[in-house]
């Protein structure tokens, strides 16, 4: 009776050194009535190329190639022009754009001495016209004729100009032997008030030309969310969009755009609808980007950071051995963190510990200062394992939960430079640099850290 009281006691102890502790989860109590920073609107500074040349094509096809006029005058000097432009050469200067078009022309001409209106309701040659031409059974002369104009975009994203003719000059004279007569200063004269209601018509052409459909297209991409690939998606979430003036190059246009945006990283893609692209806003300048950024991120990245932390690490304790196995994040009770700690050795179980995350902007650090075992654990521990209380564990923990976010801003902003260089659309191509991120502030929520990041670069946009 004695021995099977004592094997008795002894199996107890044994079962007792060697149960599972597995104390009950913390509750998650969350008040969520933390002051959250007024989201501060980013600025993003894009300069944006774009070629001309298919819209220049559009104008130009969209304006007559002959002209055709006379004056006629009974004595004196009649003419009749024929006039074929080439193709428009646009050349951009500055802040103008320059209008070449080289043409040919032929001349009809007749010459008369006097006139009288004696005999006649209509006057009539008292002489025999002398009829003479240029460019007629022969090759057409040559003339150059060059506008300037001055092109801005609208509020609604059409192009508006102002041209003006800058030039006209026949280059084959035309003169007239016959009755000693220079027709080239008359034939300029002549043409020169067709050409300047040309100004009109180009201006209509040009003010014709849509960018919305190109801004259109890259606004939708611009807002849809970029994948991080392992860091949540990025939303730019754009509000307004100014421009600059335009300065050109050739045929091709250089201005900078302003977005002013309020992006942000979630773990999730959440799925919001696109508001339509606004009209253009006042331009302020800008340099780069300077954006201020609220990230939600799941508890899984941290938990993931203190496993690699502390997993393996083993510890001596009054004659116990404990080998921790993973960290993981279960979650929030007001400003501070509940972490579940798997561990195995003399014990295996599970524990909770409850810390107030300090995060230091200076260094870029986060750590648990006042980590201490949950109210639960404790209870269970104080059944079984008392020696688990040992500073020793809590020192540890402390130390090893104590992170440099430094380096994986780092990664993260290597991350966000390999998805800024992209095709937003066929022909439309943007690429940037984020030259500097940081983590302006960090307060626990239900299941998600919120996260405030403040990163500064440059972006560009091509569209060709």
């Amino acid at each position: 009776m004695k021995l099977t009281f004592v094997l008795s006691i002894i199996a107890l102890a044994v079962l007792s050194s060697c149960g599972s502790i597995k104390p009950e989860a913390p509750e998650i109590v969350v008040e969520e009535n933390y002051e959250i920073p007024k989201a501060e609107p980013s600025y993003i500074k894009i300069p944006i190329k774009i070629n001309l040349k298919p819209y220049f094509d559009e104008t130009d096809n969209g304006i007559d190639r002959t002209f055709i006029g006379e004056e006629s005058q009974c004595s004196g000097v009649s003419i009749k022009y024929h006039f074929n432009r080439d193709p428009i050469k646009f050349e951009g200067k500055g802040s103008k754009l320059n209008f070449d078009v080289d043409g040919k022309y032929r001349l009809w001409l007749n010459y008369c001495a006097a006139c009288s209106d004696m005999f006649s309701s209509e006057e009539y040659c008292l002489t025999s016209r002398v009829y003479a031409s240029c460019g007629v059974g022969e090759p057409m002369r040559k003339i150059h004729v060059g506008y300037e104009t001055k092109i801005g975009v609208a509020k609604d994203f059409k192009l508006k100009s102002e041209t003006k003719l800058r030039t006209i000059k026949a280059l084959s004279p035309c003169k007239i032997t016959v009755f000693n007569y220079d027709a080239t200063s008359r034939l300029e004269t002549e043409v020169e008030a067709v050409l300047k209601d040309l100004e009109k018509d180009i201006d209509k052409e040009i003010s014709a030309i849509d960018l919305r459909p190109d801004m259109e297209a890259t606004w939708e991409v611009m807002n849809e969310p970029i994948d991080l690939e392992g860091y949540g998606f990025l939303e730019l979430r754009p509000k307004y969009i100014a421009m600059d003036d335009i300065v050109y190059k050739g045929d091709t246009a250089y201005f900078n755009a302003v977005l002013k945006a309020y992006p942000r990283i979630l773990s999730q893609e959440s799925g919001r609808k696109v508001k339509p692209l606004p009209n253009l806003s006042t331009y302020r300048d800008r340099d780069g980007f300077d954006i201020n950024m609220n990230v939600y991120s799941r508890y899984d990245s941290l938990s993931n950071i203190l496993t690699r932390n502390v997993a393996g690490t083993e510890l001596e304790v009054k004659g116990k051995t404990v080998i921790f196995d993973s960290i993981q994040i279960y979650g929030a009770n007001n400003k501070q963190l509940h972490i579940k700690i798997n561990f195995s050795g003399s014990k295996s179980g599970e524990v909770y510990l409850t810390g107030t995350p300090v995060f230091v902007a200076d260094s870029q650090f986060i750590s648990f200062p006042d980590l201490e075992f949950d109210v639960k654990s404790k209870s269970a521990l104080l059944k079984s394992a008392k020696w688990f209380f040992d500073k020793k564990i809590t020192n540890m923990l402390r130390q090893e939960t104590e992170i440099d976010l430094s380096p994986y801003m780092d990664t993260l902003r290597e991350e966000l430079n390999k998805n800024l260089a992209m095709e937003l659309d066929e022909g439309v191509n943007m690429s940037g640099k984020v030259e500097e991120i940081t983590i302006e502030m960090i307060q626990p929520r239900g299941d998600q850290l919120h996260i405030q990041l403040h990163s500064l670069g440059k972006l560009e946009i091509v569209m060709d």
